[in-house]
């Protein structure tokens, strides 16, 4: 029985009514058999970490309240008032819950506690009515420093989960989140490709030409198969809210989400392959089949279920956008964390990237923003979390067209690549150093090397990305070509693994300045040979 701690003044907000439990009295939560009517399903989360606020998420089983409470002592017992949060949950979001939690110290250790409270058909008092209580279960996260202040960071990037019936092991589940979490970072960038809602997971069947691979079974179809009507609004989102239950009931991610704040990131799978946001339809082969901004919508709705993140941001700017997946956040005098939106604004992927066109990948209002961004970052390491490479090509299908900045030909004119130089010469116009891309999505792990000069002004610009993925899904042969039309160099790649990349921005004694250090870690925690990069400030 979990039995809560003596406050002096500690409010308890049911569904059915208000309970004020003073100093000499104790508040017990029911057990789990007690209570087995009312339960949380996911786990709890947190994330968008700022140095005062967080977003905290959890999921209930049916319509309940979510109340969350946070303190900085590990048995919630500070001498003031704690202050609890309610919202109400229901089918409309799957019964997840989102709360904010602001007024908090920077870089600080807090601990939150989420539990429901409900209607119990099962169990009525006196007056015919009842409650239900479900267990509680406690997170941590640790709040960003202020910017004015020094201090080392360290954070795991991964994407690409659960794809090609790389799905749940039997008996396994997703192992290497297990491994993310022993490495006590700050905070996880969680790519993109969350989940694939256009692939399966059949039981007794894994990945072709995988030995001894068997899935857990989902209960969900792919939502690109014929027998899924796109005109069905609540089909899709039901399917698409599976294939999010399937991946984030997996216990090595709800260990992980549950002790280390994250930063959630959309790519395609989580609507679909290679879609766009504002595209009427998909390709020719799915022009005539009807309801594809369904498809969309659905899969958005899902994402922003899921995902600890902030949609009423106090920025006017930002409350205009409920939809908006790409934002900022500060860690301190030495990294500004940039999450950028590939899909949701771009022009048609078959269009041809001529200046008539204006083709865009993020956008005008988002390609502004992160171009003001950089520009007024202060902090010595930019880094930007992309969805799609900035030198890797991703164009398999020449009807669509490449998927992200990169093209394998010269020749080829369905790219971005035009947005892609725009946003470098910015760089290299303004003098702004200390760049890094990272990103998932090409199913193999690399570090690459830009030595471009965009404006032709004689001072090189250099700039990095580091690539890493699958967490799992189906690993490529061999590393792609990178793209021809700029001057970029594999420094590391490799190919046929699960894996992830640990970085740290650290100062180093020996020189004094702040470096950024990156290493690819498989699914073993075993540190990749030749992926160790050690970056020196301009």
């Amino acid at each position: 029985m979990f039995l809560f701690a003596r406050i002096k003044y500690y409010i308890l907000i049911f569904s059915l009514g208000l309970v004020v439990v003073t100093s000499n009295s104790l508040f017990c939560l029911p057990s789990y058999s007690q209570q087995a009517n009312l339960i949380i399903t996911h786990g709890v989360a947190s994330g968008d970490i700022t140095d005062h606020s967080a977003i905290i998420w959890s999921r209930s089983n049916k319509q309940a309240q979510m109340h969350v409470e946070y303190d900085t002592n590990s048995n919630f017992s500070s001498s003031k008032p704690l202050t609890i949060i309610t919202t109400t949950v229901n089918e409309t979001t799957d019964f997840t819950g989102h709360a904010k939690v602001h007024g908090l110290t920077p870089d600080t250790l807090y601990y939150y506690r989420v539990w429901f409270t409900g209607q119990d058909q099962d169990s009525k008092n006196n007056d015919g009515q009842g409650s239900a209580v479900s267990d509680s279960m406690t997170g941590t996260f640790r709040t960003s420093p202020e910017r004015s202040i020094s201090k080392t960071v360290s954070f795991v990037v991964g994407g690409d989960l659960g794809g090609q019936r790389y799905c749940k092991r039997l008996d396994l589940g997703y192992p290497i989140f297990s491994i993310m979490k022993a490495l006590s970072p700050d905070f996880f960038i969680f790519n993109g490709d969350q989940i694939y809602a256009d692939d399966v997971c059949p039981a007794h069947q894994g990945p072709e030409d995988v030995v001894g691979w068997y899935n857990i079974q989902g209960n969900f179809p792919s939502v690109i198969d014929k027998e899924v009507n796109w005109a069905n609004l609540s089909q899709l989102q039901d399917i698409y809210n599976k294939h999010w239950e399937y991946n984030r009931s997996d216990q090595h991610l709800k260990s992980l989400l549950q002790n280390v704040p994250f930063y959630s990131q959309a790519d395609d799978h989580e609507v679909v392959n290679d879609y766009g946001g504002n595209w009427s339809y998909l390709t020719n082969e799915t022009k005539d089949r009807i309801g594809f901004p369904n498809v969309v919508k659905a899969g958005i709705q899902a994402f922003f279920n899921f995902s600890p993140l902030d949609r009423n941001n106090n920025n006017k700017e930002e409350e205009q956008q409920p939809n908006r997946i790409y934002r900022s956040f500060n860690w301190g005098k030495d990294l500004d964390l940039f999450l950028l939106d590939a899909h949701s604004y771009r022009s048609r992927s078959d269009l041809d990237d001529t200046p008539m066109n204006n083709k865009t990948l993020l956008g005008k209002e988002q390609l502004r923003w992160l171009k003001q961004g950089l520009l007024n970052s202060t902090a010595t390491w930019k880094v930007i979390s992309t969805d799609v490479p900035f030198t890797i090509p991703s164009c398999f299908s020449y009807q669509l067209g490449c998927d992200g900045w990169a093209t394998n030909s010269s020749e080829f004119k369905k790219t971005f690549i035009s947005e892609r130089y725009d946003l470098l010469k910015f760089l290299d116009d303004n003098n702004i150093k200390n760049v890094v891309s990272v990103t998932t999505d090409v199913h193999f792990p690399a570090n690459v090397f830009v030595d471009q000069d965009p404006n032709h002004d004689g001072d090189r610009m250099i700039f990095y990305e580091i690539v890493s993925g699958p967490l799992a899904a189906n690993t490529f042969p061999k590393a792609t070509p990178l793209d021809p039309t700029i001057n970029a160099t594999y420094l590391y790649h490799e190919n046929k693994i699960f894996n992830f990349s640990y970085l740290k921005v650290q100062k180093q004694e020996y020189d004094g300045k702040v470096h950024l250090i990156s290493e690819i870690r498989d699914e073993d925690g075993l540190l990749r040979p030749g992926s160790h990069l050690d970056l020196t400030p301009q």
